[in-house]
């Protein structure tokens, strides 16, 4: 079954803008207490021109994608023509309810994708550093039989304990809740790449754990007692509305090996010495993660191989607005 539209969902936002910059650090004040770094630090919002290069890279490796959804706080990037067909601004107001906004937490906006306008059932989410690199087919990421949704999960087990790390304790508190109410699910870690899902199986555990997520929507940066969306992959395990998958163990290394395969996706912490792994693996899926480890020298690195890896300006950029900018 082939004769599906696929939608793919991307988050955007530029902190280098004023206005941006204004509210969020308003944000923080209002607050009045002590925020985890991972949350509110400058790595989680910095732009470098990463989404620009996952959409060559689409283009490239996944030309069957539908409409192209770009979710972001009153922002445009100014290379995108927004008057390809495919593109669609999605403002956080459309999505979110008003008196929660600003927001700059993304678990509070990636577990309200479902609300998107004219969204398609099936479709993909994308961080804006994740990127296609080697074709893909739709089958790729849902089940050529019944088009169920594939999640994929790293090596890591949930082990019973309290995570210290705010990403770990709020995938191990989404696989607690799922675990507890239906008996089941699948105990790894997301492997933190583009993911596929149904927009009928979000709304389910969305009314599930309501509660829940109407917390989560009101918090204005990432906290420990925020939902995360890896939620809906363990729900939808547990209901039997998908397959799990792992992707990076030592026995799917060793299978893709024997059968001359790529690996599914790869995820690195960016530091520049690490983008050479990505041309020694070849895999499907990549992502290069910006992270308080990161430093100047390791961004300008990392934007010289998306240059070199996808140089040829898709139909999604204004012409000739690349050379603009970067002068």
């Amino acid at each position: 079954m082939e004769n599906y539209p696929v939608d793919i969902v991307y988050l955007w936002c530029d902190s280098s803008d004023d206005v941006w910059r204004t509210k969020k650090n308003d944000e923080l004040r209002k607050l009045g207490k002590t925020t985890d770094n991972d949350s509110t630090g400058d790595c989680r919002f910095i732009d470098n021109d990463e989404l620009k290069y996952s959409l060559r890279s689409l283009e490239k490796y996944a030309p069957w994608i539908n409409n192209i959804f770009i979710v972001t706080d009153s922002q445009v990037p100014k290379w995108l023509d927004t008057t390809n067909p495919k593109i669609k601004i999605i403002d956080h107001k459309e999505i979110l309810p008003e008196d929660v906004l600003p927001t700059f937490n993304a678990s509070a906006i990636e577990t309200a994708l479902h609300k998107i306008p004219n969204l398609s059932e099936h479709f993909l989410f994308a961080n804006d550093d994740m990127f296609f690199a080697r074709p893909v087919q739709k089958s790729f990421f849902f089940d050529e039989k019944d088009t169920k949704p594939i999640f994929r999960f790293s090596k890591r087990r949930i082990i019973n304990k309290t995570y210290k790390h705010l990403y770990g304790y709020m995938i191990s508190s989404a696989y607690k809740l799922v675990e507890q109410k239906y008996g089941k699910s699948f105990p790894y870690f997301p492997h933190h790449n583009i993911d596929a899902y149904c927009k009928s199986d979000i709304e389910k555990c969305y009314n599930e754990f309501l509660e829940g997520f109407e917390k989560t929507a009101r918090q204005k940066f990432r906290e420990k007692d925020c939902i995360q969306r890896s939620i809906f992959g363990y729900y939808s395990i547990a209901c039997g509305c998908a397959s799990p998958k792992i992707v990076n163990n030592f026995a799917a290394k060793i299978s893709d090996l024997i059968h001359k395969k790529s690996q599914d996706s790869m995820m690195f912490v960016l530091k520049k010495n690490k983008l050479s792994q990505i041309i020694k693996h070849r895999p499907y899926l990549f992502c290069i993660n910006d992270s308080s480890e990161t430093c100047d020298e390791d961004r300008a690195a990392m934007k010289e191989f998306l240059e070199k890896e996808f140089p040829q300006q898709s139909k999604f950029e204004k012409m000739g607005i690349t050379r603009e900018i970067k002068e």
